[in-house]
């Protein structure tokens, strides 16, 4: 909005990974938003829009006419919690103002990402409180291993990769760039082909431009890939960040929907070099009830809650 930087607000650019990266890292929560390249992936779907306001990062995310914030005032220098009632009344009123004066539908105001241990504080300020999407954590070691009956069908299904494909696992390179982008359109073709619902088919259309940022801007954002490739063609690709020492975020994992156990292999073998981390987020299930299914068949260790605040 041009207004926004009238308030101290500014445009969010790949330039600012290291300071708000820097503040978002001392946060204790398992939660993937509290990273930036968790929101400059959608910068081509949604305009977002930081500043230090009294002393917190705020982050803001515009699509349309819209405003809200994705996740909650960080305070930006951690001498005390920045969910102390004293410091946090007067940020949450000034960014519910910002958002309720860009807003004409007033309802859409709020602050998504909520981590479950600063909920009190935003209740015992009187805003309203629902839940968000929950994202599924598991113990590396589990996905890494596959052992036990509960994996016995993963376990399968990466065998019959492994007998039946000559390919390479290797590091995500740009000249794979082509390759991982045509993959993505495939995948999202066969998506629409065998889609059950209406809502499945303009998800995966929007992430493709998810998918086309971290592929193109992968070195800028940090990210870690893996690809593999038959034939000498990227069959499968993966990309993840580390969100802190102990927990590793999977952001993107795409395979060839025709090549029987690529997906278990590829996920196994990432997991695998992640010895590390205690802990895997897969992210959530955007409301989809297959996906739903398949996260939790790798028996999650938990499905870590956020919440939303909005104003009484």
């Amino acid at each position: 909005m041009n207004n926004l930087h009238q308030l101290g607000l500014r445009p969010l650019r790949i330039t600012d990974i290291p300071l708000i990266d820097r503040l978002l890292s001392s946060e204790e929560t398992m939660l993937s938003a509290y990273a930036f390249v968790s929101h400059y992936l959608w910068s081509d779907l949604f305009h977002f829009y930081w500043g230090i306001l009294d002393d917190h990062l705020c982050l803001f995310a515009q699509y349309n006419d819209y405003l809200y914030m994705p996740i909650p005032p960080i305070l930006s220098e951690n001498p005390f919690s920045p969910f102390e009632k004293g410091g946090l009344r007067g940020i949450l009123r000034k960014v519910f103002s910002i958002m309720q004066a860009v807003n004409k539908n007033k309802s859409v105001s709020r602050i998504e990402n909520i981590d479950a241990a600063q909920i009190e504080a935003f209740i015992s300020l009187g805003y309203n409180v629902t839940s968000g999407e929950g994202e599924y954590v598991y113990l590396r070691e589990d996905l890494a291993t596959l052992k036990g009956d509960p994996y016995k069908s993963k376990r399968a299904m990466c065998n019959h990769f492994i007998k039946n494909y000559h390919y390479s696992y290797e590091p995500f390179q740009a000249q794979f760039a082509d390759d991982c982008i045509q993959l993505y359109e495939v995948w999202k073709k066969r998506k629409r082909e065998r889609a059950s619902d209406a809502f499945s088919p303009l998800l995966s259309e929007d992430a493709s431009l998810a998918h086309r940022q971290a592929i193109m801007q992968y070195d800028a954002l940090q990210l870690t890939g893996r690809v593999v490739r038959i034939n000498n063609r990227v069959e499968g690709y993966l990309f993840g960040f580390k969100r802190r020492e102990d927990i590793f975020c999977i952001l993107l994992e795409i395979t060839n929907p025709d090549i029987r156990g690529l997906a278990q292999f590829i996920f196994r073998e990432f997991c695998r070099e992640l010895d590390g981390y205690t802990y895997i987020n897969a992210l959530g299930d955007s409301g989809l009830e297959n996906l739903r299914r398949v996260k939790l068949s790798y028996r999650p260790s938990k499905i870590v809650p956020s919440y939303i605040a909005y104003l009484p």
